[in-house]
């Protein structure tokens, strides 16, 4: 097995790059100064955020009105009414029955 030396010259080069890469990304990082394209970029970012909160709020109030003036507000459990009224009043050998008898207890038809 043959082992490759590298002179150390271009050792030291890249060190040195290396170097270089690591205090830009720490002094990017630690926020370092900004310019005036970057402070517009973040008012406008910031702009765009507030933008979309104030119109996501007004959607979920519209959204909230428009539910809760409904007429009849939310549709009630027939699946569950029906199922307690067949519990509570079986007839035997006659489940068409007992099921017509259930939705008119649970008001699914009105009667008269």
């Amino acid at each position: 097995m043959k082992l490759l030396l590298t002179p150390s010259s271009e050792i030291d080069v890249l060190r040195a790059e290396r170097d270089a890469w690591r205090r830009r990304a720490e002094s990017s990082l630690s926020g370092g100064r900004r310019t005036a394209s970057r402070r517009a970029t973040s008012s406008k970012a910031r702009f765009e955020r507030l933008t979309a909160t104030v119109l996501l709020g007004l959607v979920m109030v519209v959204g909230a009105a428009l539910l809760l003036g409904r007429q009849g507000g939310a549709r009630p459990d027939y699946p569950g009414c029906i199922g307690k009224a067949r519990y509570e009043n079986p007839i035997r050998g006659n489940q068409y029955q007992e099921l017509v008898n259930a939705l008119y207890a649970c008001e699914v038809y009105r009667t008269g």
